[in-house]
């Protein structure tokens, strides 16, 4: 899958996810936070990910928000002195909550974009030429490549199990059935896949302590570094400023 931050050396996309993520914990909240969660969303579908992006931060930061608005209403009833739909709960606490979704919402919007807009592969080969030793960049390519080939392996499973008559039906109960016949040839298959790689980095003579080569290099102009720089400075910035205040 191509995106627009392809267009960009991976370095500087995830630059931004870091410094986004900076500004969502440390400048003051809920304003910081919520911004953060804007510019990484806009970016993402600029980039043309946001509705992956979307999905995974609403899945975090909405769940996050209830469950602390619930221990608010029922573990701290003494402080509670608004009422909303017949609950009573605390206004600080309501805030605090929200300020807490609004930063795991930003953060993992931000990274989200990163991994789902820039190649795995592109941003491995890009740190490997800033110094990232060989066993740094096969971990952070395994990693990120970890979960969709895991999902690849169960939709070809499960579609091996219906060529051979199995049914699972719709609706929780049919997905909650396809996992007992899915699970022994997903795990099967993952550990097969893991000797494989092992095998084949041996085969290449792999050195986990010496830095990559790569055939094609990464374009990096010097406006992106300029930005990246800028980027980093305002990163330490926030940080420096965060501890003082």
């Amino acid at each position: 899958m191509t995106s627009r931050f392809d267009r960009w050396n991976p370095l500087t996309p995830l630059a931004g996810a870091l410094l986004l993520v900076t500004a969502a914990f440390v400048a003051p909240p809920p304003w910081a936070p919520a911004a953060a969660l804007a510019v990484a969303l806009a970016a993402a579908w600029w980039a043309g990910v946001g509705r992956r992006t979307a999905v995974m931060a609403a899945s975090i930061a909405i769940p996050t928000w209830a469950l602390l608005a619930l221990t608010n209403a029922v573990l701290a009833p003494a402080h509670a002195t608004a009422m909303l739909g017949g609950v009573r709960y605390d206004p600080v606490a309501a805030r605090d909550a929200i300020a807490v979704a609004l930063r795991l919402g930003a953060a993992i919007a931000a990274l989200t974009a990163v991994v789902a807009g820039v190649a795995p592969r592109r941003l491995t080969r890009a740190l490997a030429a800033r110094g990232l030793p060989s066993w740094g960049a096969y971990l952070i390519v395994a990693s990120l490549e970890a979960a969709p080939e895991a999902r690849a392996r169960a939709a070809r499973v499960l579609d091996a199990q219906r060529c051979r008559g199995f049914a699972p039906g719709g609706g929780l109960a049919g997905r909650a059935r396809a996992l007992v016949p899915l699970i022994g040839p997903l795990v099967a298959g993952l550990v097969v896949e893991s000797d494989e790689r092992a095998l084949a980095l041996d085969a290449r003579g792999f050195v986990p302590v010496r830095r990559r080569t790569a055939l094609t290099a990464i374009a990096d102009p010097p406006a992106e570094r300029a930005v990246r720089a800028a980027m980093w400075l305002a990163i330490l910035a926030l940080i420096a400023w965060g501890m003082l205040r």
